[in-house]
C-alpha cells in the first residue's frame, strides 16, 4: 500500500485491466448459470415430451412444461446479460463487437454445458 506524506493510507483505486477482469469473471459466471439452466432445460423438456398424453401423469406433465418453460427463458436472459458484460468489455467498432461477444458467449456456454454435464454425470 502506498501511502501519503501525512501516512494515510490510500485506497486501491481499480485499474482499467482489472476492471476489464471483473467483467470477464461476471461474464464467465452468467454463462456458467446459462449453461447450468440449459442442461435442465433439456431435463425438463425431455420429462414433458415423455409424460405427454400418460393421464396419470397430467400434473407432473404440466410442472415440467413450467419449468422448461422457465429455464428455457432463464438461459436467453443470462445469454444476454453475458453478451452485453462482453460488449462494454470488448474494444472493436458496435457491430463487430456484438457479434464477437455473441460468438464468445455461445461458445463458452456450450463449452460449460458439455463440461458440467461431464461432471454431473461422471466421467465415464
Amino acid at each position: 500500500m502506498a501511502q501519503t506524506a501525512e501516512g494515510n493510507l490510500l485506497t486501491a483505486v481499480p485499474t482499467k485491466a482489472g476492471v476489464r477482469i471483473l467483467r470477464v469473471f461476471l461474464a464467465t459466471v452468467l454463462m456458467l448459470l446459462a449453461a447450468n439452466c440449459f442442461l435442465k432445460y433439456l431435463w425438463w423438456t425431455a420429462c414433458y415430451s415423455a409424460w405427454s398424453g400418460i393421464p396419470k401423469l397430467y400434473d407432473q406433465w404440466q410442472a415440467a412444461g413450467t419449468r422448461a418453460s422457465f429455464n428455457g427463458w432463464t438461459v436467453i436472459i443470462l445469454e444476454g446479460a453475458s453478451i452485453a458484460v462482453l460488449c462494454t468489455t470488448i474494444r472493436l467498432r458496435n457491430a463487430v463487437r456484438v457479434l464477437v461477444s455473441f460468438a464468445i458467449t455461445l461458445a463458452g456456454t456450450a463449452f460449460l454445458a458439455l463440461v458440467l454435464s461431464w461432471i454431473k454425470q461422471g466421467i465415464r
